[in-house]
């Protein structure tokens, strides 16, 4: 009998600050924008208080970092925005979204092998990561980019 060989799929890992990492699929990580240009949206939370203007659609720019830590960062000098599509349900149109980025995202390999269990710290991935794999000696959560999109993280 003929063992399967582990399925390979390629994935974006993105650096959410100087610290926390995460990752999306290769396809859903569509574009990049060096020192991008956000404007304010008053009355709008701390980890989504600003918007991005791509490809004339006014985009939410979510800090899952500070999503994470609870707390807003200090400076808005973002180095980088990733444009993400995401599908919020099956047979409708894309969505699209900004997460804030601290470096350049690096793309890898991944395998079912490589799954691993959600850190612990900072509390609240289970909240943001539909799955998780290891890479050395860190766990990366694959980001639930439908859910964060469409409103799911205004329920916490």
């Amino acid at each position: 009998m003929a063992t399967e060989s582990p399925r390979e799929s390629t994935a974006w890992m993105l650096a959410l600050d100087d610290r926390l990492r995460a990752a999306v699929g290769e396809r859903e990580l569509i574009h990049l924008i060096e020192a991008p240009t956000l404007l304010e949206v008053p009355l709008s939370p701390y980890y989504c208080r600003q918007a991005i203007l791509w490809n004339n659609l006014l985009l939410p720019a979510m800090d899952l970092a500070a999503w994470l830590h609870k707390q807003p960062k200090a400076n808005n000098n973002w180095k980088l925005a990733g444009i993400v599509a995401y599908q919020p349900a099956p047979n409708v149109a894309l969505g699209y979204g900004a997460l804030l980025l601290a470096a350049i995202p690096k793309r890898t390999q991944v395998t079912d092998t490589l799954a691993c269990s959600l850190p612990e710290c900072p509390n609240g991935w289970r909240e943001l990561a539909i799955s998780c794999f290891r890479q050395a000696e860190e766990a990366i959560p694959i980001l639930d980019l439908p859910h964060l999109f469409t409103g799911g993280l205004l329920t916490r």
